[in-house]
């Protein structure tokens, strides 16, 4: 299932895309700041806006090391590292999101605080207790090891170190079936969304404390609405799905079928503190 993931979110032209909407823009490689690149490299409901608003609760300083699971071409892991100052590791299945995101951290001066990794998230080529903070937006909607998942997260944080899961999750409605295409998935197959219930009992037995987790509608609805005011396609492009999908994901958020959700964790400190 893995490959099949890959394929659909792998786009080799990528690079060449961000570039031609950089110069329709008045823009090129050289000139382009962290906000121009921001609509292209933050795939999540909300973009940009969302990453801001959620960032915060993790506390991060400047000098830690933070990871980024299924970074995707890196666009928080490049918010992180410019806003604190701190270090990350990102680690994503897609060849053409690692060498783009790459690419774009050298366009902005920060190879030195950001390296992507095509890896697993499964299986990740890093050290135990190795990060101060960790998180991952919108990537297990395409991952059903969710409980193995969420137990190597744990592994590679320190004790006391917070985890951020920003997710697409089942909503009030988790019986109608999910039309499809969706961003994140062209058919049923390779998509695994489930219920925040689900999430929450494989964070804990994984040995998670659950600090906060709550639906995120405050952040989706006013995306939503600046999508429906403009082309349903036009926020995502060059990089980000289509017309239908786009229209689909709409609909099912209407319907009450998906809903994005924030759950904040730590891991417990060695005398089993929070």
């Amino acid at each position: 299932m893995t490959g099949a993931v890959s394929d659909h979110y792998n786009r080799p032209d990528l690079l060449a895309r961000i570039e031609k909407a950089l110069g329709e823009a008045g823009k090129s490689p050289d000139t382009a700041t962290l906000e121009d690149l921001a609509p292209h490299d933050e795939f999540h409901i909300g973009g940009r806006s969302a990453t801001a608003k959620l960032m915060p609760a993790l506390g991060l300083e400047e000098g830690w090391r933070c990871l980024d699971v299924g970074c995707a071409t890196g666009g928080v892991s490049r918010y992180a590292a410019h806003t604190y100052g701190c270090h990350v590791e990102g680690v994503d299945l897609t060849g053409s999101f690692i060498e783009t995101g790459k690419t774009i951290n050298s366009w902005l001066g920060l190879t030195r605080y950001i390296t992507l990794h095509r890896e697993s998230a499964l299986d990740m080529p890093f050290d135990d207790q190795h990060f101060d903070a960790a998180w991952m937006f919108h990537v297990c909607m395409n991952i059903e090891q969710k409980r193995e998942l969420f137990a190597e997260v744990f592994r590679v944080l320190k004790p006391g170190a917070r985890f951020l899961v920003y997710d697409i999750m089942r909503g009030e409605d988790a019986d109608t079936p999910l039309t499809f295409p969706l961003p994140w998935a062209g058919r049923q197959e390779i998509s695994c969304v489930r219920p925040i219930e689900r999430y929450e009992e494989h964070i804990e037995a994984a040995g998670f404390a659950i600090e906060r987790s709550h639906p995120r509608d405050d952040i989706a609805s006013a995306f939503f609405e600046r999508v429906a005011a403009a082309d349903p396609a036009g926020p995502m492009r060059p990089t980000g799905p289509g017309r239908e999908a786009v229209e689909n994901l709409m609909e099912m958020y209407r319907t009450g079928r998906i809903m994005p959700v924030e759950i904040l964790c730590r891991r417990p400190t060695l005398n089993g503190a929070g």
